[in-house]
Parts: C-alpha cells; sequence; structure tokens
C-alpha cells in the first residue's frame, strides 16, 4: 500500500508547485502507518557486568552507565526511554564530577560515606541513605576515608529525546532533599506488620513541594519496596516502566511476562512497561528493592493504569 505521504511527495513533483522550504518539510500518514510506527520494545533486562565493574577496585573512579539504548534502536545513552541509571565508583579520597543533562538525579549509596556538594547545597552521606538533586549545576561526589559505591538515576533520555536542557536549579521543582538510611528503616519498619495490597510494601519518597502527587520529581517516582520472608507481591501491570536496584534478597526472584528473573544483589533490573510481573521471596529474611518509575508522568497524565493481573 502506498502511503499518503509517498501519493503527495510524487503529486508534488508531477505538478511542479511552487514549493516552499516550509513546505517541503511537512510529511503526512495516515492512522495505521501512526499505530505501526515500529518502535523497538524495552527490553526485559538484568544487569550485572556493569555491577561487577563498579565493585572491582581495578576500576577506580568513574561512572559506569547501565545502557541499552541500542537494543531500544535509541541514539544516547538510556536504560528506558525516560531513565538513564549508572553506578558511580568513587576512590578513597577521591572525587566524580557528574553533570548529566536532567532536571532530576536519584542517589542510592550503596557502600562508603562522604560529601556531595552542588552549587550552595551540600549533603553528607552514609551507607543506605538516598539523595535527591535537581540537574543543570555539576555535582561533586568526595569519597571518605573507603571506597564509595553509589547507584544514580536521572531522566537525561527524557531531555535528549528533545534535544533541550533543565531548568535553572533557582526555579527546579526538585530541591536537594536527603532521606537518611534511619529514617527509611523506620518507615520501613512501620509497615512491616501491615497486610499486602496488589501495590506491595513501600515507602513511597517524595519532597517539600511534590507531596501532592507524591512524587520526588515531575516525571519520576522513586519508593523502596520490602517483601517479608516467604511472602508474593501476586501479578499486576502498569504504564510506567520499572528501574530497580537490588537491595538485598536472597532466592528471590520476579515473574516478567512468565519468565523467571531471578535477583542478584545490587543489580539493576529493568520491568517494561504494560508487563505482568509479580515477586517472590523464598528466603527465610525480608528482601528489599529501590525502584525508579516515570511514574510523576503517568500519574500527571492519569494513565498509570495500575490493575492486579
Amino acid at each position: 500500500m502506498v502511503k499518503i505521504a509517498e501519493r503527495q511527495e510524487r503529486a508534488a513533483a508531477e505538478s511542479g508547485s511552487g514549493e516552499t522550504t516550509y513546505s517541503q518539510r511537512a510529511r503526512y500518514f495516515d492512522a495505521g502507518a501512526f499505530f505501526k510506527a515500529g518502535l523497538s520494545p524495552i527490553p526485559a533486562a538484568g544487569f550485572v557486568a556493569e555491577r561487577d565493574k563498579a565493585f572491582d577496585p581495578g576500576t577506580g573512579t568513574k561512572l559506569i552507565l547501565v545502557d541499552q539504548g541500542k537494543a531500544m534502536n535509541i541514539d544516547f545513552p538510556a536504560t528506558t526511554p525516560l531513565i538513564l541509571a549508572a553506578y558511580a565508583r568513587v576512590q578513597a579520597g577521591d572525587v566524580l564530577t557528574y553533570n548529566p543533562c536532567a532536571s532530576t538525579i536519584f542517589g542510592f549509596v550503596i557502600k562508603g560515606d562522604g560529601q556531595l556538594l552542588q552549587n550552595k547545597d551540600k549533603i553528607g552521606w552514609a551507607t543506605g541513605d538516598i539523595f535527591c538533586l535537581p540537574g543543570g549545576v555539576p555535582i561533586s561526589f568526595a569519597s571518605g576515608d573507603e571506597d564509595s559505591i553509589l547507584w544514580l538515576v536521572s531522566n537525561e533520555p527524557q531531555f535528549s529525546f528533545e534535544r533541550c536542557g533543565p531548568p535553572e536549579i533557582s526555579s527546579s521543582l526538585v530541591k536537594a532533599t536527603h532521606f537518611p538510611a534511619n529514617d527509611i528503616g523506620s518507615e520501613l519498619g512501620r509497615l512491616a506488620g501491615r497486610e499486602y495490597d496488589e501495590g506491595g510494601s513501600a515507602v513511597i519518597l517524595s519532597s517539600e513541594g511534590l507531596e501532592q502527587g507524591r512524587a520526588l520529581s515531575p516525571t519520576l517516582t522513586l519508593s523502596m519496596n520490602q517483601l517479608r520472608a516467604g511472602a508474593n507481591q501476586p501479578p499486576h501491570r502498569h504504564n510506567s516502566v520499572a528501574v530497580s536496584l537490588i537491595v538485598n534478597g536472597a532466592n528471590c526472584y520476579s515473574m516478567v511476562d512468565g519468565v523467571k528473573m531471578d535477583w542478584l544483589p545490587w543489580s539493576t533490573v529493568v520491568t517494561p512497561p504494560g508487563s505482568v510481573h509479580s515477586h517472590h521471596n523464598e528466603d527465610g529474611h525480608g528482601a528489599h528493592w529501590l525502584i525508579v518509575q516515570d511514574g510523576g508522568l503517568y500519574n500527571h497524565c492519569r494513565t498509570m493504569g495500575f490493575s492486579p493481573a
């Protein structure tokens, strides 16, 4: 079948009509062509090699991207179309500078302690802490007396896709925010005795000014999830993608569209949007995993689509 655009181009060539530079840029497609655009799917994936490189002392101070852009036919680094995760290794006493073209940066301290500096904001961090920062200004991560490993996530692909930059830090809705490990643990403890529903058991992290949307960013959401020993989170689906860091969970796994994905400590896992997935803990101890979703965007559009499956 000849596309509408092809017919119009042929007709224009035959008629010799006086086109302008602007009309030559125009393209036309029928509805069938739009819905069959042939976008590459987001692979369900577990990233272990990147984790191993971050834990290797020989790596030195380095940022290690969790990049599957090529698998999605995207011409810039991306873990998912709107999210880019990375591991950062910072040697003892060293400094790593991080400056993604993004409006939101999340960080989790896998190991070590130190201090971050961004503009006038200074946050001391330790193992298990979480922080959120705006983009547009470089961030310096200074490690303390031992090597540090961080998990960093941003919405840099969102800005790469639109070829634009983040807002000025003074006008950003995202403000420098620190969630100490002890406070996170206390919040998880408050949930420990409650019955699970389809949404599981999780502490949703938010910040001043963004409480109404229960988010930490206009685009992204962040939560620390837990699954007690022997428990299962039933099959469910949602329209947002999930990029997860397995914090702990021996003998745990997920089922994603019927495929078993074993959990490996500190690995990064991608759960595709719309996939039917469940989580299972066959261990004698509780499990925890940190989840970043492009849920802020879907919540704003009223299209999250969470449902049991």
